[in-house]
């Protein structure tokens, strides 16, 4: 089970993966806490047991607290206290699970120095690394290189099928942006 979030902060898409058996789910992303995820958690009577935050920027974690507060959820992320939570810090080749989903956590420096996607099969939520026709902005041209290398090695080497979810904007294809992509062309 899948469902998408356009949230107020930022206009930052949030998004719950949910394992059908076991009704585990993972929040990716919750720049503001919205009443609708709430909502939807209860009417599919999910446990949303882990959130996963891809940088540390308050369009990403500003709801952090309240998410926590609602659902006890352990957060994962690629800093120790993303929007000034505690959280378990992750890393590049990581698994994540949501039941009997597995997940790849993927590193992808460049837009922030930990910055990461989590990959599952068929998906990948890419945070502010890769968008639908665009690349997260990044502080210098050695930032925007190792995105960009990181980018190519990871994610394109996903099948091209792979669904990518951004942290903002329409969600796209692994196929389409390693081929139509202006960064990556």
């Amino acid at each position: 089970m899948f469902k998408h979030f356009l949230t107020s902060a930022n206009e930052g898409n949030a998004f719950i993966l949910a394992c059908d058996e076991s009704r585990e789910a993972i929040l990716v992303d919750v720049g503001e806490f919205e009443p609708e995820i709430v909502a939807f958690v209860e009417t599919e009577s999910l446990n949303l047991s882990k959130i996963f935050i891809t940088h540390d920027h308050y369009d990403h974690s500003g709801g952090l607290q309240e998410a926590m507060d609602r659902f006890g959820a352990a957060v994962y992320a690629g800093s120790a206290h993303p929007g000034g939570c505690q959280a378990t810090r992750t890393a590049h080749g990581d698994i994540i699970e949501i039941g009997s989903l597995i997940g790849k956590v993927i590193a992808t420096p460049g837009h922030t120095p930990d910055m990461l996607c989590l990959a599952f099969p068929e998906m990948v939520f890419t945070g502010d690394a890769l968008f639908a026709g665009s690349v997260g902005g990044t502080s210098s041209p050695g930032a925007a290189k190792t995105q960009l290398d990181a980018i190519r090695k990871h994610l394109f080497s996903l099948p091209p099928e792979t669904e990518i979810h951004p942290g903002h904007g329409p969600s796209s294809t692994v196929a389409i942006e390693s081929q139509y992509n202006p960064f990556f062309v």
